[in-house]
């Protein structure tokens, strides 16, 4: 693909979060909260597990309804736990060059198990949430952990300021990993693994979040004789424009030094992103830019990230989702390295047979332009949840 089409990939998800200002105005799911409260899934999810307006707020609140105050587990009559599974069959192949420079054409074919997890979530007394969940590695069948936190609500009325406390997804609320219609993973960095806390809340249309949360570095300059971790911030702002969503985000991380006198370098990431409800089609279009203070020989001191996503429902029920995203990662040049161009693309066509179970199929390709593999990758699954 040329460079110049590229640049225009990257200069697409700007051009609509700018529209989304202009424009007139129209985790995975879990099923113990339909059994708790005796509702469809549908009425918290757009399709499964992606959150709808009423999925979010109620995400935000610590999962009871509005007007209604937290319980512990005990006066609930039904016990908070959701199983979560998903298998498919999947054939990858890949073009890559071989030791003569030609090309070569490998093809993987294999039934795979790509998620089984358990989630326990809800109220632990009136102003108190959690959330806790573990899952089986799809490479070892290790059973690992993933969130666990807690959440204090309410300590500003009505949700204006609540405290979070744990490991946890930092992400917005539109737009995160865990909550993907497809099942390749995004190329751009939308989730930020959080272990610490965060001061989130909404308020007037407003919904935002400050976070205090570990770093990944290991060691510090020669001389230091403490290692405080608890060193990463992020902050993000979402508003709601007459019924779009545009969030603004920036992540400070403090990474390994790559230079000796110093004890640690700083990695800074910048986003803009926007959820848009075009009557039955939502457009995420998403913008970052990562900026690195001491690069290197591999490490570049910018790179951009832009993406464009659409969900559209195929029926007037819903029960068949279209899903389709472009990426484009493009790494400013390095010392060591030249300029290079990475893209991402996946189209996902879901039949959700009921509220807990769906059945889709998918394509995703991805490449770059500096000579390493081309990847296609197509896969049939089922995904159900209790």
């Amino acid at each position: 693909m040329a460079r110049p089409v590229h640049r225009l990939a990257l200069l697409v998800p700007l051009l609509t979060l700018a529209w989304a200002f202009l424009a007139p105005g129209p985790a995975r799911a879990l099923p113990l909260f339909a059994r708790k409260y005796s509702m469809p899934c549908g009425q918290c999810h757009v399709a499964f597990p992606r959150l709808n307006d009423f999925g979010m707020k109620f995400k935000q609140r610590g999962y009871i309804l509005e007007g209604a105050e937290g319980e512990s587990p005990w006066e609930s009559t039904n016990f908070p736990l959701s199983l979560i599974g998903n298998v498919g069959m999947s054939i990858v192949g890949t073009d890559s060059l071989n030791e003569d420079r030609g090309r070569q054409r490998t093809t993987q074919v294999q039934f795979q198990q790509n998620a089984v997890e358990f989630h326990t979530a809800g109220t632990l007394a009136k102003k108190l949430s959690f959330h806790f969940d573990n899952g089986f590695a799809t490479d070892t069948g290790v059973l690992e952990s993933g969130m666990a936190f807690v959440q204090f609500d309410d300590l500003a009325k009505d949700g204006a300021l609540n405290l979070r406390v744990g490991i946890f997804d930092a992400e917005i609320p539109y737009l995160s990993s865990a909550r993907r219609t497809t099942q390749v993973d995004y190329l751009t960095p939308v989730t930020l693994d959080a272990q610490g806390f965060e001061l989130n809340g909404e308020r007037q249309g407003w919904t935002y979040a400050f976070g205090l949360m570990n770093s990944g570095r290991t060691h510090g300059a020669p001389d230091d004789k403490t290692l405080n971790r608890l060193e990463d911030t992020y902050l993000w702002v979402m508003r709601d424009i007459r019924g779009q969503l545009v969030t603004a985000r920036v992540l400070v991380d403090r990474q390994d030094a790559r230079k000796e006198s110093v004890s640690n370098s700083m990695h800074m990431q910048v986003d803009l992103s926007a959820l848009l409800a075009l009557n039955r089609l939502s457009l995420i279009p998403a913008y970052v830019l990562e900026t690195h203070s001491d690069p290197d020989l591999e490490t570049p001191d910018r790179v951009h990230h832009g993406m464009l996503e659409a969900l559209l429902p195929l029926d007037p029920g819903g029960r068949w989702v279209l899903t389709g995203r472009y990426e484009l990662q493009h790494m400013a040049k390095t010392a060591l390295l030249a300029e290079a161009d990475q893209w991402l693309g996946a189209l996902n066509v879901g039949c959700y047979v009921n509220s807990n179970a769906k059945l889709g199929l998918e394509w995703a390709h991805s490449g770059n332009n500096v000579g390493e593999p081309f990847v296609d990758a197509a896969q049939a699954y089922v995904h159900v949840g209790y």
